[in-house]
């Protein structure tokens, strides 16, 4: 007797089943391992961000982070800080990977190798460099006094001093970012600007510009909420006494510091999920926005 027809359609699901069952069985570790470090982690956070001294829920520990005037503050300078980071990495980065893309393979390759190394370069190995370059009595700040006689003005603990530490290490990363969407301008579009009479300004503003804005625009939202979530370099530089809060070091003080109050580790948690939720939407973004890369990167095959 021979199967039915939904007999035969239950094996077929079966088997696709099994199969992949058998696919994805070497990444059940990871997958396990990966829910219990972080949706655990994540739900703990939100858990204690919304809990009162007897563990009940609450509200406290929001209202106090955006009632309290130094967290406001941290709040606002850490978003002035995101948004002025990505800005200039993205103006000035998007002309760099331009100028590397347009690089010979040899070329190309060199350059990637220091943009790699320079990305990766970060931490408190990073401020302990600035410090010894440009801190009070760093040998570039020394050397210029010595030779030039110029005293340099930047203040490597202030706002300007995170804007300058941060370039340094995320303006690379955004480089590596953006540069394969360099390959979507064509030469013979350029040829044809020209041909038309235009030139290298009217090929940028009407047609370079609007063809990478959607790469640019992506590179500047992951940049963005790379620099809000950055806690290990402005918290090496600045110190837990600093005046300068971010909401990342005004995290870490409410963690290591005795003085945050007797809700210090709900607030530290509301921190830590408002960061979450930012870098979220940041993501959604740029996975709406990618979608539209890849469409604009079909077309141009």
């Amino acid at each position: 007797m021979t199967p039915g027809p939904v007999s035969e359609a239950a094996r077929r699901r079966l088997g696709e089943l099994r199969s992949a069952m058998t696919q994805w069985a070497p990444a059940v570790p990871f997958i396990l391992t990966a829910g219990v470090l972080l949706v655990a982690a994540a739900w703990w956070l939100v858990r204690l961000s919304f809990s009162g001294p007897d563990g009940g829920w609450t509200l406290e520990p929001w209202r106090d982070i955006f009632t309290q005037q130094i967290t406001r503050d941290a709040m606002v300078r850490s978003f002035a800080l995101a948004t002025l980071v990505a800005t200039i990495c993205t103006v000035a980065g998007s002309v760099l990977a331009y100028q590397v893309a347009s690089l010979g393979r040899h070329g190309r390759a060199g350059s990637q190798a220091l943009l790699n190394v320079a990305a990766n370069f970060g931490g408190a190995s990073l401020a302990i460099a600035m410090v010894s370059t440009l801190g009070a009595v760093g040998f570039v700040r020394l050397l210029l006094q010595d030779w030039f006689s110029y005293t340099l003005g930047l203040n490597l603990y202030s706002f300007w001093g995170l804007v300058v530490t941060y370039v340094y290490f995320i303006l690379p990363l955004y480089v590596l970012l953006v540069l394969p969407a360099m390959s979507v301008i064509r030469p013979e579009w350029w040829e044809a600007v020209q041909t038309a009479g235009g030139g290298r300004w009217y090929f940028w503003r009407r047609v370079g510009v609007p063809v990478l804005f959607p790469f640019l625009l992506s590179g500047w939202v992951l940049t963005f909420a790379w620099s809000l979530g950055q806690f290990s370099v402005p918290y090496a530089l600045l110190g837990e006494t600093s005046t300068r809060f971010l909401i990342t070091t005004r995290l870490g003080n409410f963690l290591f510091s005795a003085t945050g109050g007797g809700n210090r580790f709900e607030r530290a948690a509301a921190l830590a999920v408002l960061l979450m939720v930012i870098s979220a939407v940041a993501l959604v973004l740029y996975r709406m926005i990618a979608s539209r890369m890849l469409a604009r990167l079909e077309g141009a095959r």
